[in-house]
C-alpha cells in the first residue's frame, strides 16, 4: 500500500459564519481548535456543526480549485501527467 503524502492531507468543515464548507490542511477531521486558516487563506472561527450544515453549506470554490491545482502539480512532479 502506498504511503500518503502528508502535504496532501486535508479535511472539509462547514463554517456557518460565511456559509461555505472550507478545506483545511493537516489531517482528516476537525480536532476541536477554535480557529484555523482555510486552504483559500481565510482565517475562520471553528465550531461543531450539525448534519444540516453539511447538507446546506456549499463547497468553497477557491479551496476546491487550489486543491485540484496542487494535486496536478504533484502528479506532474511524479511523472503522472
Amino acid at each position: 500500500m502506498a504511503s500518503t503524502d502528508a502535504s496532501a492531507l486535508h479535511y472539509w468543515h462547514p463554517i456557518p459564519a460565511d456559509g461555505r464548507r472550507h478545506a483545511f490542511r493537516g489531517g482528516r477531521r476537525w480536532d476541536g481548535r477554535a480557529s484555523a486558516t482555510t486552504v483559500c487563506g481565510a482565517e475562520v472561527a471553528m465550531a461543531a456543526v450539525s448534519e444540516m450544515d453539511w447538507i446546506y453549506r456549499p463547497t468553497c470554490g477557491y479551496c476546491w480549485q487550489r486543491l485540484i491545482d496542487e494535486q496536478r502539480e504533484r502528479d506532474r512532479a511524479a511523472g503522472r501527467g
